[in-house]
């Protein structure tokens, strides 16, 4: 039975993985990665745009999305082109170098539904941009990005440039962006990622599901190995005060 036929149940069981049970943390398969910055922000890059706060402290002053603390990261204004920063990366503890399996990623990032649009409203204010490792550079072909944009009563977020959204934020919160990389039936089938939005209960706000292409060749199953990064960037200078709340960094295995 292929991922898409369980992907119900393996959705639901995401949740036991992410929680603080030894039980779970010690199977060395599934080798799971959860830091919600409760000791520091050494899992960020660069450290200098990264501050770490305890629940309802720091500029946004917000409770945590787990535990007893979050992190802010700055806009490094102009850090990826004119008009657009960038918020640093995480590996999350690591270049996955090795396939053990399909897996996800994910991050809680504080959405203010109230927003003011950013200076060009009709491009959107920062990505969410996620990759699994990939050993050819030029190949990063399932790289997939969310891209939000505010309207001043919600935040819409669309997948990789695509027209229509996937989710419409109206509630401030606490949101989880997950990624799944997944190998098809046959080695040279692309790699098939599904990109979903939930709220702080895990609920499904959105999903969509898209196929790796690259200009370095299709990314095949065969290239699939292990976790990448999850990058926040294009990122308009000026919006939400160049400072965005994140939490609970996390990957591990589709437990299915």
């Amino acid at each position: 039975m292929r991922p898409g036929q369980t992907f119900v149940i393996a959705l639901a069981m995401l949740s036991v993985v992410s929680c603080n049970d030894s039980s779970k943390q010690a199977q060395p398969e599934r080798h799971p990665f959860l830091d919600g910055f409760e000791v520091d922000t050494a899992v960020w890059t660069p450290a200098q745009g990264i501050t770490r706060f305890g629940s309802n402290e720091g500029t946004l002053g917000i409770p945590a999305s787990g535990g007893d603390h979050y992190a802010e990261v700055q806009n490094q204004v102009d850090g990826y082109q004119t008009g657009y920063g960038d918020a640093g990366h995480s590996f999350y503890g690591g270049k996955g170098t090795e396939y053990l399996g399909d897996f996800y990623q994910a991050i809680d990032v504080y959405i203010d539904a109230t927003w003011d649009p950013p200076a060009v409203p009709s491009v959107p204010a920062f990505w969410i941009d996620m990759t699994p490792h990939h050993a050819d550079p030029a190949n990063y072909g399932a790289e997939h990005n969310f891209q939000l944009t505010a309207t001043g009563s919600q935040v819409d977020v669309t997948v990789d440039g695509q027209a229509s959204p996937i989710a419409s934020i109206t509630s401030s919160g606490w949101t989880n962006f997950l990624m799944t990389f997944e190998k098809g039936a046959a080695a040279d089938d692309p790699v098939v990622t599904r990109m979903l939005v939930r709220n702080a209960q895990h609920d499904i706000l959105g999903q969509a599901a898209v196929a790796a292409t690259s200009p370095g060749g299709p990314f095949q199953s065969q290239d699939l190995l292990g976790n990448g990064y999850v990058w926040i960037t294009v990122w308009q200078n000026g919006f939400g005060g160049d400072v965005l709340g994140i939490d609970n960094l996390e990957s591990g295995l589709l437990p299915y």
